[in-house]
């Protein structure tokens, strides 16, 4: 869950991830609630959690995912702590295709 605000900024590494995340039903209102003033935080500091590329999308029953561009890898921690013990998250890495390929080749 999260709110979507673009915080790009021009010269810095950025990772792309996508975050599994689950949560269970009954803790709903309180990942709401989190929401809200995650949502709060993103404006105030827009560094501390990762950039959302796409707005976050529930896939039912307390489960869903985002995807995100990480510039600091504090930023793992960030999400871990502010939605623990509500939200379980899953950071999975990924690459450009394209990218992949070139250096697979470079390697052979």
């Amino acid at each position: 869950m999260g709110s979507y605000i673009s915080t790009k900024k021009k010269g810095v590494e950025k990772l792309k991830y996508i975050v599994h995340w689950e949560f269970c039903p009954e803790d709903m209102d309180k990942c709401i609630a989190k929401n809200k003033k995650a949502a709060e935080i993103r404006e105030k500091e827009p560094d501390r959690f990762a950039e959302y590329l796409f707005p976050p999308q529930y896939t039912g029953s307390g489960k869903g995912f985002s995807l995100v561009e990480v510039t600091d890898p504090e930023q793992f921690n960030n999400a871990q702590v502010y939605w623990f013990p509500e939200m379980k998250l899953k950071f999975v890495p990924c690459d450009d295709v394209a990218k992949w390929i070139k250096l697979y080749m470079k390697s052979k």
